[in-house]
């Protein structure tokens, strides 16, 4: 099973369409994307001044993290990272950039995705193996997009993220193929 698709936000069905290839269900992952596509107002992507999670979406403030991306060179750094995804990664990487974490740097199958997101300015959904401090999580369902910045050669990114516990994987998912 493919673990991204990138997804234009203009085609009616393509969160639809992307989520059923990578076999998400999430209802976070498509209040985040209804959030962040609000917040477009016919723009390619919206601006981070156009958001407010704190006061607009206080249920989804928990399950976010925000991105800097800077453009040359090429780097993505945490900004920050609620508290339901904090707690269940292996550490708190808030103020990290990618290219000092191993399995985030230049190489990593992290890396390009965020890059594809910050080049093509487009969403994208993944559904990569939870790895982590809890052994009752197996994947993560997650959505990548992209935000304007007001600095040149600096973007963000903003991700809404829901982990996946071995409860909720279905039987067909659990049989080997």
């Amino acid at each position: 099973m493919q673990q991204a698709v990138q997804f234009d936000p203009d085609d009616p069905g393509g969160l639809r369409d992307g989520m059923a290839k990578l076999g998400m269900a999430s209802p976070l992952i498509v209040a985040g994307f209804a959030y962040w596509n609000d917040r477009r107002r016919g723009r390619t992507v919206p601006d981070r001044a156009d958001f407010d999670p704190v006061m607009e979406i206080p249920k989804l403030l928990p399950h976010i993290i925000l991105f800097d991306v800077r453009r040359d060179p090429l780097d993505f750094r945490f900004r920050l990272v609620g508290s339901h995804v904090r707690q269940n990664l292996s550490r708190d990487y808030v103020g990290e950039w990618f290219s000092a974490i191993p399995n985030y740097a230049p190489g990593s199958t992290i890396w390009p995705r965020h890059q594809l997101v910050d080049e093509l300015q487009k969403p994208m959904l993944q559904r990569p193996t939870y790895v982590g401090p809890h052994k009752d999580f197996v994947a993560v369902e997650n959505i990548l997009l992209p935000l304007g910045a007001p600095q040149a050669g600096w973007g963000m990114q903003m991700m809404f993220i829901d982990f996946i516990r071995r409860s909720q994987v279905t039987l067909a998912e659990r049989i080997p193929g």
